[in-house]
């Protein structure tokens, strides 16, 4: 038993030796608006929109191998604005706060001097909830939605390496290909559910990159 125990601990200490263990983090941003517009040329509801997400991961790519395992975690707020809401001539606001939960596996199917391309398959869970704001006569604070879902991403991506321990990482969104399941809950009481797939990513997304740090 104690030979076995000796050739465990061995085994598990030379695999933890030669696993490339990495932190990242990155950051994305988002502005964009639009507007209904009716018959006669008239535009209504004219809105607008910005937020921002940051996402830090843990994982490690074992060396000699092409693939590895990791976890990210995120957090993404976005606002709102709509005018001309109602008779009045008020508006809304709208604060989605989010936080998701995503463990991924990481397939490098390339690699040059000091680029390397891969692709990520993930599981993206997460939470959301809204809170509204309206003002027209006055101005009233409201409970909005909560939202969950679950699905499956493939993105690829590709790492720039500056040295032995930093790179540089950003991920190609528009030839990504998604899945998600969302249940959407009001405070009314209703609730939406959809299944969503498709392929690319929210153009609407202005920027996104990130930095790894190889141990």
């Amino acid at each position: 038993m104690k030979r076995i125990l000796f050739v465990l601990i061995f085994v598990t200490m030379a695999l933890a030796s030669n696993a490339q263990f990495f932190v990242a983090g990155s950051v994305s941003a988002a502005y964009y608006s639009n507007s209904t517009t009716y018959e006669f040329g008239i535009i209504g509801n004219p809105t607008i929109n910005s937020g921002f997400s940051v996402t830090p991961a843990v994982g490690y790519m074992i060396p000699g191998k092409s693939y590895g395992f990791g976890l990210g975690l995120g957090y993404g707020y976005l606002f709102s604005k709509i005018d001309n809401v109602g008779y009045d001539g008020g508006y809304k606001k709208i604060y989605t706060n989010s936080f998701e939960f995503g463990p991924f596996f990481r397939y490098a199917y390339a690699k040059f001097d000091k680029i390397t391309l891969y692709v990520d398959a993930k599981v993206p869970i997460s939470v959301a909830k809204q809170n509204v704001c309206r003002d027209g006569n006055a101005i009233v604070v409201e409970p909005g939605s909560n939202t969950f879902s679950i699905g499956g991403r493939l993105i690829p991506g590709l790492t720039y390496k500056f040295n032995n321990h930093i790179l540089f990482t950003t991920e190609i969104g528009l030839l990504s290909l998604n899945y998600m399941y969302t249940r959407v809950s009001t405070s009314s009481g209703a609730v939406d559910v959809t299944n969503d797939f498709k392929l690319g990513a929210n153009t609407r997304q202005t920027a996104a990159f990130g930095f790894v740090y190889l141990f």
